[in-house]
């Protein structure tokens, strides 16, 4: 990433100010991406927290539909970043996506939007989830 940022300020066809632009452009998508990617799971009475680096999304427990164990996919992305900090946006079916590791998705359903998740021990949340906000 610092290779390709100083390539293209260093870089005489883009000149100082599109380098410098280009370079700018670079570095605030990579944080934005670091700054979206997931980085925990939280269980809480009550609200299910997907916590990113900045910030978090709370699903309250009464919008949960269903929690299931998604099989390893390519995630046929509309925007987003397939492969820095992850497979981070939208997906073809509208779902949010916050996967690091495509062989252990999760797929959380609820009223208003659809999130596709990655977790180590997924069997585990999956359980947990399901038995903690009375999930079939």
């Amino acid at each position: 990433m610092s290779l390709a940022s100083l390539s293209l300020f260093t870089n005489k066809s883009y000149g100082i100010i599109g380098g410098t632009v280009l370079c700018s452009l670079l570095l605030m998508t990579a944080l934005y991406l670091y700054a979206t990617s997931l980085d925990r799971i939280i269980l809480e009475n009550g609200t299910l927290i997907l916590k990113k680096k900045i910030g978090q999304i709370s699903i309250p427990e009464a919008e949960l539909v269903d929690v299931q164990k998604l099989g390893f996919s390519n995630l046929a992305m509309t925007y987003g970043s397939k492969g820095v900090f992850g497979f981070i946006g939208s997906t073809m079916d509208d779902s949010v996506c916050l996967v690091k590791d495509r062989n252990n998705m999760i797929q959380i359903k609820t009223l208003r939007q659809n999130y596709v998740i990655s977790a180590e021990k997924r069997d585990e949340l999956i359980r947990d989830i399901k038995d903690r906000y009375d999930l079939i």
